[in-house]
């Protein structure tokens, strides 16, 4: 994956059409229907999971310039804790109870931060104004190293795994021993039975939850928190890859397809199962074999675990978050404190 290509596509680009006129902003509760229309998280994706993410407030900028429409910025508010990115230990414990308010550019869920249109620096300007009375923190949550931010603090955050496919999944393992790797993991999985299907059945919507809170309880980096309501106002547009034993769920991968891409949203398994049977593996590989099947070409497949994902043969895009705090003394503090809002070495590809 071309990094400069990858930021160059995140954002979908229109004609300015009276560049010397005014830029007003208004506001949107909802995501309008083209928001974002060429991603597989669209504006359908936004206005699905709105109430879906507790402690999560979703709001929308439009962006107009002599009448016309040249930019929809989506962002959210929410108390961002300041051990979110620490490593398990003393200082992670002593900030636990301590978070900042954030306005933030971007969707909780979403890797890469996009905004629908015309991107320039007097629109970030106007957009921070009005974030800043909102929050005493403006943020851009996962751009590209040159956004037109000024003043703000850039800090990297985790590289995301993209993975290109052509044709068939195993044609693309040109290393033998990874291969004859994968395949072992494969046979170590003989007894888990494999389904695919287009959107969550119901009957399974609170055993993926269960499974989707015992992966998240025991990740080193946690944001958001979904509720069941995720899992079901996304079911329509997710393809997913269900692993059983003995007719017991104990495994899912959702992924979201659009195009000729697909992002790999959330992955819940049973640990206990995983042990013995390799759930993690299995599921990572069926997927693939599912997305291969069906022709799609870009796999997202999100942050850390990166050790596999490389030998998949993903490529790392890196990703920055921007970040101001409204008062300047306290600005001047979080820039010599920005190793709290970055990833630590050992979370990061090798």
């Amino acid at each position: 994956m071309n990094r400069e290509r990858e930021n160059a596509e995140r954002t979908s680009i229109a004609p300015d059409p009276a560049p010397d006129s005014p830029l007003v902003l208004t506001e949107a509760d909802e995501a309008p229907e083209s928001l974002l229309n060429e991603w597989p998280e669209d504006g359908a994706f936004y206005r699905a999971t709105r109430h879906a993410m507790p402690g999560f407030s979703l709001g929308y900028l439009v962006a107009h310039r002599a009448g016309v429409r040249v930019a929809v910025i989506p962002y959210f508010i929410t108390e961002f804790r300041l051990n979110t990115m620490l490593d398990v230990g003393w200082m992670k414990r002593v900030l636990g109870g301590l978070s900042l308010r954030v306005a933030c550019v971007g969707h909780p869920t979403v890797s890469f931060g996009r905004i629908d249109g015309q991107i320039s620096s007097q629109l970030l300007d106007q957009v921070s104004a009005v974030l800043s009375r909102k929050a005493p923190i403006v943020a851009f949550k996962g751009f590209g190293p040159d956004l037109p931010a000024h003043g703000f603090v850039r800090v990297k955050g985790l590289p995301v795994a993209v993975l290109n496919l052509e044709g068939d999944f195993w044609s693309t393992l040109h290393n033998h021993k990874q291969r004859n790797d994968f395949t072992r993991k494969l046979r170590a999985s003989s007894a888990l039975r494999f389904e695919e299907h287009a959107g969550l059945p119901a009957e399974y919507l609170e055993r993926i939850h269960h499974l989707y809170l015992g992966t998240r309880s025991r990740a080193a980096i946690q944001f958001e928190c979904l509720s069941p309501e995720y899992f079901s106002a996304t079911s329509d547009r997710s393809i997913y890859v269900l692993a059983f034993l003995h007719e017991q769920l104990v495994g899912f991968a959702q992924m979201l397809p659009k195009g000729e891409r697909v992002v790999g949203k959330y992955l819940g398994m049973d640990y206990t199962a995983n042990r013995e049977h390799g759930v993690y593996f299995a599921l990572c590989l069926h997927a693939l074999e599912v997305c291969a099947r069906r022709g799609y070409t870009e796999i997202e497949l999100g942050e850390t675990g990166y050790s596999f994902k490389q030998a998949l043969g993903c490529g790392m895009v890196d990703i920055w978050h921007y970040y101001r705090h409204c008062n300047p003394v306290v600005h001047s503090l979080l820039a010599r404190l920005a190793f709290l809002l970055e990833p630590s070495g050992k979370d990061l590809p090798g």
